[in-house]
This record gives C-alpha cells, structure tokens and sequence, in this order.
C-alpha cells in the first residue's frame, strides 16, 4: 500500500502499490472533541470474481484489525 491521498485531520487514503490491483483504502477522520474523533474506513476495489472470493476473508480480517487498534495510533 502507498499513500494515495492526505488532507491534514481529515483523511488519509491509501492504494495499491501496484498496478495489477485496483482499491483504495480511505480513513475519514471526524473531530468529537479535543481528544475524541470519529473515523471510518471505506474500502473500494475492482476485482474480477475469482480474486475478489480469493482476498474477501484477508481483507476482512485486515478491516476488522484495523477498525480493534485504531485507537493505538
């Protein structure tokens, strides 16, 4: 992954390092309060069928990582 995109507090948004690949990885990052902020994490590919079954459970699993240790960073 590389970074694609970063707009300061707001969003940062990675993509394939590759061209063989095409998805995007975009966190949109919300201020609540001094110490407090909400993100989301959208993700969007374009897969043929066979390669989208064979990288749906990794990438889920990577998603559901992320979204666990978020607050580490």
């Amino acid at each position: 992954m590389v970074l694609k995109e970063k707009t300061e507090f707001s969003n940062i948004t990675l993509g394939a390092a590759s061209s063989k690949l095409s998805f995007a990885l975009a966190a949109d990052i919300v201020k609540i309060e001094d110490t407090k902020s909400e993100v989301s994490l959208n993700f969007n590919g374009d897969f043929n069928p066979m390669m989208a079954m064979m990288v749906k459970k990794p990438l889920s699993k990577f998603v559901d990582t992320l979204t666990e240790n978020i607050s580490k960073l």
